[in-house]
């Protein structure tokens, strides 16, 4: 008798612990995703280097955040964003309009980020943009 209710109890519970799980790396992406796109809107891309890519990534980056230089953002629009737990990967694809100086014609470019979540040692998992910045012609 006992069996019969313990056991509908730890498969609701269990269910329950992926759906919890899910919802926190979903809010955590969305966080991560807000910073990273609010340095972007900033002009701060040059700080999103130490904290966005993995270590692997991270001197491409720089690179292609030091060629971005004098670009000034002046809107973006989130056109996309999804966010996948279960598989530990999400993606946001970003309308930004911008001018480079001296110019002051506004241009577009559609920014696809892909972002995983990766191991950082320690049991600790985090959001991490594995693609890089947009060319900003």
């Amino acid at each position: 008798m006992l069996l019969r209710i313990m056991l509908p109890v730890m498969v609701i519970a269990l269910a329950g612990c992926g759906t919890i799980r899910n919802n926190k790396m979903t809010w955590e992406f969305e966080q991560s995703s807000k910073s990273y796109n609010k340095m972007i809107r900033w002009n701060e891309l040059d700080k999103a280097d130490a904290i966005f890519p993995p270590e692997r990534l991270r001197e491409e980056f720089k690179r292609k955040v030091k060629v971005a230089g004098g670009v000034k953002v002046t809107d973006f629009r989130i056109k996309r964003m999804e966010c996948r737990p279960e598989r530990g990967e999400a993606t946001v694809v970003l309308e930004i309009d911008y001018y480079r100086e001296p110019s002051v014609t506004v241009k577009t470019v559609e920014d696809i980020q892909q972002w995983e979540y990766v191991s950082e040692g320690n049991d600790s998992r985090r959001w991490r943009l594995v693609s890089m910045p947009p060319d900003f012609k």
